[in-house]
């Protein structure tokens, strides 16, 4: 099976540390900064363009992004609880032990991106273009992906526990170090995912299948 590459954020070695206060509201363009320690204002939602940027500890939590770009960004330890991307594009971005309950990606494309030590429990990916992803040591339970056009996804030790599949191929996706117990999912997309003996007998299962 062909290795799945995924690019890492491109950031600067140094990078100037700066608060929200100094961003221009009207044209918010964040680029080879930093931030820390404070929650994102409302008012930078509209429209954000974020490139070579570095949030630590900053509150994302039950606001909405809609039309935004983030390129090269690394969040760390950020609170992204109930947060809702709409029409938004990420790529080369990683999430580093995030807070992610709740999240929301709509009608968004997402390339090259990592989430690591995530808590991401009933997270919902809604009719976006998901490619190239590495998702290790990561709870997704009860998360919901509605339409979503996945390619080339490399899952360590992700719990997806009654996770439900509406309408989204899982063909290529390596499920073999994953937790699928009680995930829902649409037997016409099950081919050509990749899955352990364990996992497949668990799918039968779920096609009615009887296995003494």
């Amino acid at each position: 099976m062909k290795e799945t590459i995924i690019r890492l954020p491109e950031l600067p070695k140094t990078l100037q540390t700066e608060t929200f206060d100094q961003v221009e509201i009207d044209d918010p363009y964040l680029k080879g900064v930093r931030y820390e320690k404070e929650p994102i204002p409302v008012e930078l939602t509209e429209r954000i363009d974020a490139y070579q940027v570095c949030f630590q500890n900053v509150s994302f939590a039950n606001l909405t992004f809609d039309r935004g770009s983030f390129e090269d960004v690394r969040f760390e330890q950020c609170d992204l609880t109930g947060c809702h991307f709409q029409e938004t594009r990420f790529h080369r971005v990683s999430f580093v032990g995030c807070r992610m309950t709740g999240i929301q990606f709509e009608d968004c494309t997402l390339d090259h991106l990592t989430i690591q030590e995530g808590l991401a429990d009933y997270a919902q990916f809604i009719r976006s273009t998901v490619r190239h992803q590495h998702w290790s040591e990561t709870t997704m339970k009860e998360a919901q992906f509605f339409e979503v056009k996945a390619m080339n996804w490399k899952l360590d030790t992700v719990r997806l526990q009654d996770s439900q599949w509406i309408e989204t191929p899982l063909k290529g996706l390596d499920f073999r170090q994953a937790e699928l117990s009680g995930i829902t999912v649409d037997p016409r997309f099950l081919p050509g995912a990749v899955i352990t003996e364990e996992q497949a007998v668990a799918f039968a299962r779920l096609l009615g299948l009887v296995i003494p």
